[in-house]
């Protein structure tokens, strides 16, 4: 299976939004880095590193009221500096996914993307905060704040208080409890902010750090609070949703024409509910046996499927 189909199919798939979180920061990683690169030898490259930095969370009030976008979207950005913008966004998108499919497993797709939102909130919050009203640090010179860190600080730590006791196999170390992993998260980003070289982004760490302790016990009472960012999200998707074109017709057409176009609708109707059966056994049997069992027939089904 060629790479884009592949992409299409991991893209497609229901209850899928972890991957497609992921896919996001590559793609914007990869895009800018691309062009950056390409503005470099041409008269462009002041302007494509501004087009970049718009996305960059400003460290005070007085920019951000300009880039307001810039609270959500600086979640989704990395830096392009050299190896360590390199690593960034690896050992984020690494800790994501591994993490991500621990929480996804006992909160559900759509509690993950509100979390992952209320970590990045939380952390740019945190971040204008601090550089705007405290003085030691809204004396220190700081570009602005990038990255998914936030988000996934809140991962981990919603993973370790969802399920505290279940062990993670760590690389030499061996196993370990998820709710150690956790703690020295938020110790580690304790360590670092006193060492003051990233003090913003360990300040945005903490705040996500919180926000995702606090998601979890609100979780286990019973409250959702993934339901207010949902509801945004689906109140701009119905914004761009297509609305179906109404026909209109003239006084005097024959019941014929409502008759056929009824029994039109029921035959579509069927064919759809048929379909659907059929990618439903598909998604069933990757479940079961993995994307390697399928026939290639029921491979070019999922394919064709993905791209309606």
């Amino acid at each position: 299976m060629e790479l884009r189909d592949r992409l299409s199919y991991e893209w497609n798939k229901s209850n899928n939004v972890l991957m497609r979180i992921i896919m996001i920061n590559v793609a914007l990683y990869l895009t800018f880095a691309l062009f950056i690169l390409i503005a470099k030898f041409t008269n462009m490259a002041a302007i494509m590193e501004y087009t970049y930095k718009v996305f960059y969370l400003p460290p005070s009030f007085e920019e951000f009221i300009y880039r307001p976008w810039t609270l959500l979207s600086y979640g989704f950005m990395h830096s392009l500096k050299g190896f360590n913008g390199i690593l960034h966004i690896l050992f984020n998108m690494l800790v994501l996914y591994w993490f991500g499919q621990i929480v996804v497993s006992e909160i559900g797709s759509n509690r993950f993307l509100g979390l992952y939102i209320w970590g990045i909130l939380a952390g740019g919050v945190a971040f204008l905060l601090i550089f705007s009203f405290v003085p030691f640090f809204a004396a220190q010179k700081t570009m602005g704040l990038v990255g998914a860190s936030a988000g996934v600080y809140a991962i981990v730590i919603a993973a370790g208080t969802l399920m505290p006791n279940v062990k993670m196999n760590l690389f030499i170390i061996g196993e370990v409890s998820l709710k150690w992993i956790a703690i020295a998260y938020v110790v580690l980003s304790f360590v670092m902010l006193a060492g003051g070289d990233n003090a913003g982004g360990d300040i945005a760490h903490l705040a996500g750090a919180g926000i995702g302790y606090l998601f979890v016990v609100q979780y286990k009472k019973g409250n959702d609070w993934s339901k207010p960012v949902m509801s945004f999200i689906t109140f701009f998707q119905n914004i761009f949703k297509r609305k179906p074109k109404m026909k209109a017709y003239r006084g005097g057409q024959s019941s014929q024409k409502t008759d056929d176009a009824n029994s039109q609708k029921q035959a579509r109707a069927k064919k759809t509910t048929e379909e659907q059966n059929t990618i439903d056994a598909i998604l069933d049997k990757i479940s079961d046996s993995g994307y390697e069992s399928l026939t290639q027939k029921e491979k070019q089904i999922l394919f064709q499927a993905s791209k309606k």
